[in-house]
């Protein structure tokens, strides 16, 4: 269901990081809020806070202050702890959420019609003055390890077991080194240490058996995965910002899909198949003898990891999580409400 609100007339929030991409997201935000007052959205601007706390700090804007819209201005592990702050107060029915992607690899901003980075910011200050508001799903993940539930939380775009997750933690980690090694950080940041990490981890899997089994239960269906490299439930429909491995995603369906990378040569084919400038698709790849696994949709997901060695890594809209034996998935339907291009939400219905 598609619906018009005013956000001109509500009370409403920026929520940004003003010290995000080495300083440059402050200029951005003065820019935003100008163009903001510009298109007669009134607003107060709130800066994120460390170790989580934005949740909290959204939240009680919303209990607290009537705030009634909420813009994330950000990549997407702002507009995740936002949306969790919009989820956590007592009137999340009410509430829209907008988005000014500013992020790394902005999948939310993207699989929603929205552009990213500086430069598409006043169309999209344009689409949230509009008010077309869609839904989206949301998922709620727990961790088990042995008889224990050792993490529970939401997640909006995207979870994964094995090599991804393990080049996030790399990244993480190397990003750390180098904003120790003066200009280094200045060259070597953002998705370029991804790619690094990736590719380390991606070479070490020639050295060190890194894949594992699962077994799935997807609404009551039995699924068995042998050898993986990586297993991805996701969301939205675009993926690290360039990648789209099913084309019928849709956020708002009350399903997620799971995506299996089973070895090298399948995860290799799904790179370049769901590359979205590339002129491959799978049914190419298919037709060339390259089979890839294909994705499953559902609304409840039971994973049981089966590994000879280390548990795989994992991440949920990448940042790391706990690694576990167990991982359950419930979809909420429609839990959200995003400031989305009316043209998106037309093409979904021809679609």
């Amino acid at each position: 269901m598609v619906t018009s609100s005013t956000p001109t007339r509500r009370p409403a929030i920026l929520i940004a990081n003003p010290s995000a991409q080495s300083g440059k997201a402050a200029e951005w935000i003065r820019h935003a809020r100008a163009l903001l007052d510009e298109a007669k959205v009134g607003h107060q601007f709130l800066a994120t806070e460390p170790g989580g706390a934005t949740v909290e700090l959204v939240r009680k804007a919303i209990d607290d202050d009537a705030v009634r819209l909420v813009i994330s201005m950000g990549g997407d592990g702002t507009f995740a702890e936002v949306a969790k702050g919009v989820l956590a107060s007592a009137h999340a029915t009410e509430v829209d959420m907008g988005m000014l992607p500013t992020g790394t690899a902005n999948d939310q901003g993207k699989s929603f019609g929205l552009g990213a980075g500086p430069g598409a910011m006043e169309a999209n200050v344009a689409v949230i003055a509009q008010g077309v508001i869609a839904g989206c799903d949301v998922g709620r993940l727990e961790i088990e390890r042995g008889d224990k539930t050792v993490f529970r939380d939401l997640f909006f775009d995207s979870f994964s077991i094995g090599l991804g997750a393990a080049s996030l933690a790399t990244r993480n980690r190397d990003r750390e080194r180098t904003r120790k090694i003066p200009g280094l950080s200045m060259l070597y940041r953002d998705q370029l240490v991804y790619a690094g990490a990736l590719l380390q981890r991606f070479m070490e899997s020639y050295l060190v058996d890194i894949k594992f089994d699962l077994d799935a239960v997807i609404d009551g269906r039995v699924l068995h995965y042998d050898s993986l490299l990586d297993v991805i439930v996701k969301n939205t429909r675009i993926f690290g910002g360039e990648w789209v491995f099913d084309p019928a995603i849709q956020a708002d369906d009350g399903k997620f899909e799971l995506v299996p990378l089973a070895g090298r040569r399948d995860l290799t084919a799904k790179l370049v198949s769901a590359f979205r400038h590339s002129p491959l698709t799978s049914e190419d790849l298919k037709s060339l003898g390259i089979a890839v696994a294909d994705p499953v949709a559902g609304a409840r997901f039971e994973l049981t990891i089966r590994s000879e060695g280390a548990l795989p890594a994992a991440q949920a809209d990448g940042e790391e999580v706990p690694a576990g034996e167990r991982y359950r998935i419930q979809v909420l339907p429609r839990a959200l409400r995003l400031i989305v291009p009316r043209e998106h939400v037309e093409s979904a219905a021809v679609d």
